[in-house]
């Protein structure tokens, strides 16, 4: 079975690249390892701990899920880093050789087909992983992101096909509605006025095992986008 897979990242974001190959293999690994099972069945968390767990399988890469750290009162200017301190936790810590990622993330189920905009769950998503990631202390590592795990869910309808008289889903029309989906998201997904990088993982396209209810869940996709460091403003009175 034809797996479908992406990584596309800004110029010079050789880190991001490293990880995103390895969360890729982490995703494939585990479904081959697990025919019947993927990790975007289940929640933020799991998804989380596979992003962790493709971190450590690179050399001299580490991370840390659900640590305590400090977090920002939502009380501040758009754009500026300011306000008290609390406690809180960040949902993952990745250090690479060179840099560190602290992120903020969500995840969200978004019916794609015929009948679907596609994309207004995973705005919402994106939109409170964007937020959540503004109440990271700007100190808490080399770079924040705010991240996305979308995970399509088509209508078991528009998939399959009559064989023998029973229903199978079929690898083409799979392949077909992610295709268009991901070209009719191309603003959600691949443009955006805040720095974006993602990936996307669809294995074993047809596979009767993503098949849950009257819905296909073929597979992930991740998405990156950076909040920058902001400066207090300066007083213009002074």
């Amino acid at each position: 079975m034809k797996t479908l897979k992406r990584i596309a990242v800004r110029e010079n974001e050789q880190d991001l690249e490293i990880l995103l190959g390895s969360w890729i293999k982490a995703i494939v690994r585990y479904t081959s390892a697990n025919p019947y099972d993927n990790p975007w069945w289940y929640n933020e968390r799991a998804s989380l701990s596979v992003l962790a767990g493709a971190a450590w399988t690179l050399k001299k890469w580490h991370a840390l899920e659900e640590f305590s750290t400090f977090k920002r009162h939502r009380t501040l200017e758009p754009g500026v880093d300011s306000g008290s301190l609390r406690h809180g936790r960040c949902d993952l810590y990745i250090q690479s050789p060179g840099t560190s990622f602290a992120i903020e993330a969500k995840q969200t189920v978004q019916s794609i087909g015929f009948r679907s905009d596609g994309s207004t769950f995973a705005e919402r998503a994106m939109r409170k992983a964007w937020q959540d990631s503004g109440d990271l202390n700007k100190q808490e590592a080399h770079r924040r992101f705010a991240v996305t795990f979308i995970v399509p869910s088509i209508p078991k309808s528009e998939v399959s096909v009559k064989e023998n008289g029973e229903d199978k889903i079929c690898e083409k029309k799979v392949e077909t509605a992610i295709d268009a989906w991901l070209d009719n998201q191309k603003n959600l997904i691949e443009q955006s006025a805040r720095p974006k990088d993602f990936a996307y993982v669809f294995p074993r396209l047809g596979t009767p095992n993503y098949l849950y209810g009257n819905r296909y869940y073929p597979g992930v996709v991740m998405i990156f986008e950076e909040r920058y460091r902001a400066y207090r403003r300066e007083n213009t009175n002074e």
